[in-house]
């Protein structure tokens, strides 16, 4: 509302009550002081805050790179060929559409240099009782790629052990490593971020070099019209997907930056954080698969351990530090998680002044163990999981981020139309009608155009012969126009 906020409590982490979380007498055990262990939750982190705790606009950039330096990020560019796309189709798809997608995340990333989380900072558009529909969907969305993610390594442990380590105990694993590096919190994460992507990229290295000869860039599905274009389409579609899905937690990573950091800084550092290792990674997965289309050793591995398998045939000529390079990749699987269980927590801090009394460390746990139920129940069915994943999460992630972006210049215009010491009081944010409304147009055209293993929209069906994945397109097109006008209305009748 245009009111004066002077009575707003500012010092106040519950703008509702007035009662602080943390009260200052409060004093850290032993052991979190020893082990510095974050125990804040999504309060804004203060300019003055930052003068004294602070990270480098450089970790804004290892961070990004140690998340999509993975085996997650090899899993979706073999996808593809899946799909029945030659390599070099996969790959142009791939630098295109990452070449776009990657500018939303890093822009979104600069969101941190306000002290709030993105979540948080997303009620500003949705409206603090609307933004509810941001946390549910936040968590669903951190949850599963936390469990798809753990999966992709989990693989991986299963061929190189060739079937000793079922999946499910790969999943405990990898999900337990990362649960523990979470609740140490964010100063660790940097720590290790910063140099955590550099044995995954050792790896792929050398699993280009050992693989080259059994690779093709020949195309073995000669169609042409529609139906080529459905695929091309589907592979859009998720190649997007991955990339947006960092949009809610991307700003999560920034808040302890000075304030006076440069935004183009931000944006720059996790833009190439993001893109490099993307594209590598993904390129070197569509190109791995193609091996599957000259080797029926490869097209058996491929079909026993999915993506492990085909990481066993292309280090297999190098013996014993090939397999020592396989658990290496499978382990990229633990930062390439941090970001989903650590924002986890956050995201579910932002249900109410109750949420925000429980302590991080908690929500951090209960994520860890919704991943590892999630995570062993989806092994089972994981590539019509991962492609489901994908879709849906992409369809919310393009609401999310078209409203953020709509608010942002039409009717904030800018960074200077925001009152951050409003960011906990619903009184002087708005309510949400106009989100809640553009949401459920968004997902009309995702209805529309989705096509996922258990569904095809009327629209996607009409493309090629068995239908192709335009749901984000039609969501971006049903959520923008309905919030301008919604939105319009919203203020007009309540003033926020």
């Amino acid at each position: 509302m245009e009111q004066d906020k002077s009575s707003v409590d500012k010092t106040s982490p519950d703008g509702v009550s007035g009662v602080s979380v943390f009260e200052p007498e409060d004093k850290p055990s032993w052991v979190v002081s020893k082990l510095k262990i974050e125990m804040k939750g999504i309060e804004r982190v203060t300019d003055e805050e930052r003068q004294h705790n602070t990270t480098k606009f450089w970790n804004a950039c290892t961070f990004w790179l140690s998340a999509n330096m993975a085996v997650a990020t090899l899993n979706v560019g073999s996808l593809g060929g899946a799909l029945g796309l030659p390599f070099w189709d996969s790959f142009a798809v791939i630098l295109a559409i990452n070449v776009v997608s990657n500018l939303l995340p890093a822009w979104t990333a600069a969101f941190g240099l306000t002290g709030l989380r993105m979540t948080t900072f997303s009620r500003y558009s949705f409206g603090y009782w609307g933004n509810m529909l941001v946390v549910v969907f936040s968590m669903v969305a951190t949850t599963g790629w936390n469990a798809i993610n753990s999966i992709s390594g989990a693989v991986v442990l299963n061929a190189v052990s060739d079937g000793r380590c079922p999946t499910w105990a790969g999943v405990i694993i990898i999900c337990t490593v990362v649960w523990i590096i979470c609740t140490l919190g964010i100063s660790w994460i940097h720590r290790l971020d910063t140099f955590a992507w550099i044995p995954p990229l050792i790896v792929w290295c050398v699993a280009a070099g050992t693989s080259a000869s059994h690779l093709t860039g020949a195309d073995f599905n000669p169609v042409s019209g529609p139906n080529r274009a459905a695929p091309v389409l589907t592979f859009m579609a998720s190649i997007f997907s991955f990339a947006v899905s960092w949009i809610n937690c991307a700003a999560d990573y920034n808040v302890r930056m000075p304030v006076d950091t440069p935004r183009w800084k931000i944006f720059s550092a996790t833009y190439v954080g993001i893109f490099v290792p993307t594209v590598l990674v993904q390129a070197l997965g569509a190109a791995l698969y193609s091996g599957t289309l000259t080797s029926p050793e490869w097209k058996d591995a491929y079909g026993e351990f999915g993506v492990g398998g085909l990481l066993k045939m292309a280090l297999g000529p190098a013996g014993g530090f090939g397999k020592f390079l396989m658990v290496l990749a499978a382990l990229s699987a633990i930062p390439n998680n941090i970001p989903n269980n650590y924002s986890f927590a956050l995201h579910a801090q932002n249900f109410g002044p109750w949420a925000l009394r429980i302590p991080r460390v908690i929500l951090v746990t209960f994520g860890f163990v919704a991943a590892i139920i999630i995570g062993c129940c989806a092994a089972e069915y994981f590539d019509d999981t991962l492609q489901t994943l994908l879709s849906v999460i992409g369809y919310w992630t393009v609401i999310h981020i078209t409203l953020v972006v709509e608010e942002h210049f039409m009717f904030r215009g800018g960074w200077k139309g925001y009152d951050l010491n409003a960011w906990n009081d619903p009184v002087y944010l708005p309510f949400g009608w106009a989100a809640i409304g553009a949401f459920g147009f968004g997902f009309v055209g995702a209805a529309l155009g989705m096509k996922v293993a258990w569904y095809v929209g009327p629209i996607a069906s009409l493309i090629g012969d068995k239908g192709a994945n335009v749901g984000h397109e039609l969501t971006f097109a049903f959520s923008g126009i309905a919030f301008p006008m919604f939105r319009w209305l919203e203020k007009r009748y309540t003033g926020c």
